[in-house]
């Protein structure tokens, strides 16, 4: 068979081809080209990939088979492969079915007397719906990730309320009935039950604050209430507390407040690094810098122990490989928020882990708002002046959104004849309202409270009556909360875990402008 310039086609008969059995074997399309494109050879892969018989192939012009776009390229291809190496990728129209995706490669063959080309043609079609595949999977999976690491938070933060709202409720109750019935004047008790009530007493304050903890480490409240500042505050202190590794801390006080999920994810990010320093690192002390910009918030926890070993970490068995788990949860939760965690190790030098995250990627939460509830009535001042008050009797307004802490409350002080509950609030906002209307001169109020923050209610109510006490009475008793309710204002502050003989007390000295005792943590005016 000749071809176009009188070359003898090279045919899959006798011993013209001698590698005629190994191309015809290969996976990919292999032919040979002269300069313009005729098929001198093609093996039967080749042509199944242009889906033309490989007789009608042989001898005819390559760039009749394609489209005007396609055939184009493959001249410039051709005439590139007559002194080098050149490829590139042509989507093949088809006639029924999917387009073919197929990477040409072309280069000169040098020892014929001719020009002619060699081509190695590879359909990538599968490949690169296998990528999209794989890509979509990864992107599947990496969306699983992102809502288990979600559902794990929800679930967190669902669980240390009910610890908080629930149980640790019901033990303060607990705690202040065992501890009215402890201190009953002219009590008959004998010594045995007396002893038996002071045990069960202490056993209720001892199970309070240990489920106080738990609920703290599942979902920290000043995370939610105060922001990120205060509950990094707070949580590094109790780490030095529990651990005995000593930290150095460099945190703004007035970072702006993030949305729930930022916060969550840089303050996890925070404790699961740290859990890694205590756990693995032998450091005997860490640095903790918190750095806001404009363009962005960044973490930094720094220890000084053995690093961690890479060897290690690849151990299905061993405890670094855990610590693995760790990092890609935390790497995770930056990824979701657009940031990037990046870990720094060399043995016994310490580990730098950086998390930063970009603030135009996070949807910032205007804080609630701390104006005053201004009256539209023209007569502010009569409408301040209220009823009449009982001058011998001091008028308390008790805020709180659990019932029973409410009852517990007035059980404990409406026996006493100078004092005189007025009034109950449901949620941070009812209080404000009620003491516009009531004036009590003191406020029992919780922090954590529905409708409006409880130190946002707070410094409501200063402002709108100075005149009035506000006593805060609350489960989260950590030296953080303190400050904050200092900060607030408040002229005192007590733990739902004291007894009731102790509320007592604080509520006695704040309206005889006392200054607490020990047993209540003091709040100066």
């Amino acid at each position: 068979m000749q071809g176009a310039q009188g070359e003898k086609v090279v045919t899959l008969q006798g011993t013209e081809h001698p590698y005629r059995v190994l191309v015809e074997s290969i996976n990919d399309g292999a032919a040979t080209l002269d300069a313009d494109g005729i098929v001198l050879y093609a093996n039967s892969r080749f042509a199944q990939i242009l889906n033309i018989p490989v007789g009608k192939l042989t001898g005819s012009s390559l760039h009749n088979n394609l489209s005007a776009g396609q055939s184009d390229k493959l001249k410039k291809l051709i005439r590139q492969a007559l002194h080098r190496s050149s490829a590139a990728e042509l989507t093949l129209d088809a006639t029924e079915g999917r387009p073919k995706l197929v990477r040409f490669t072309l280069r000169p063959l040098k020892d014929s007397d001719i020009h002619k080309v060699g081509v190695v043609a590879t359909e990538l079609t599968e490949l690169v719906e296998a990528n999209e595949a794989l890509k979509s999977n990864e992107e599947s999976l990496r969306q699983l990730s992102a809502r288990l690491l979600q559902l794990q938070d929800e679930e967190r933060r669902h669980i240390a309320r009910d610890l908080h709202d629930v149980t640790g409720q019901k033990l303060a109750v607990l705690s202040m009935a065992l501890s009215r019935v402890l201190n009953r004047p002219n009590s008959n008790m004998d010594a045995d039950s007396q002893r038996a009530l002071t045990e069960s007493l202490a056993w209720s304050k001892e199970v309070a604050a240990e489920i106080r903890t738990l609920s703290y480490l599942l979902h920290p409240p000043l995370l939610d209430e105060l922001g990120l500042s205060s509950a990094v505050k707070w949580y590094l202190a109790g780490f030095t507390s529990r651990t005995g590794i000593l930290m150095e801390t460099e945190i703004p006080s007035d970072i702006q407040r993030l949305s729930p999920d930022a916060e969550v994810a840089i303050f996890r990010v925070l404790q699961e690094s740290l859990t890694n320093v205590h756990r693995y690192s032998e450091s005997p002390n860490a640095v903790v810098r918190m750095d806001v910009t404009a363009d962005e918030i960044k973490l930094e926890i720094q220890d000084f122990g053995k690093g961690v070993q890479s060897s290690r970490a690849s151990s299905p068995n061993g405890s670094v490989a855990r610590l693995g788990v760790g990092i890609q949860g935390m790497t995770e939760r930056m990824r979701q928020l657009g940031g990037k965690l990046e870990i720094t190790s060399s043995p016994n030098k310490g580990t730098l882990v950086a998390a930063t995250i970009p603030l135009s990627s996070l949807a910032a939460i205007p804080p609630q708002s701390s104006a005053v509830l201004v009256s539209t009535s023209s007569n502010l001042a009569s409408e301040l002046a209220g009823p009449v008050q009982n001058t011998l009797r001091k008028r308390i307004l008790i805020a709180d959104d659990h019932e029973m802490l409410r009852r517990g409350v007035r059980n404990t002080l409406q026996t006493e004849l100078d004092l005189e509950i007025c009034g109950e609030a449901v949620d941070g906002q009812d209080a404000v309202e009620k003491v516009k209307a009531l004036q009590p001169d003191l406020v029992i109020l919780d922090i954590n409270m529905p409708a409006l923050n409880g130190l946002v209610a707070l410094r409501q109510i200063l402002r709108l009556r100075p005149q009035t006490k506000v006593l805060v009475f609350s489960v989260h008793d950590s030296d953080q909360t303190v400050k904050e309710v200092h900060a607030a204002g408040a002229h005192g502050f007590i733990s739902k875990g004291k007894d009731s003989q102790d509320l007592l007390r604080v509520v006695r000295e704040i309206l005889n402008v006392k200054s607490l005792t020990a047993s209540a943590s003091p709040v100066p005016n």
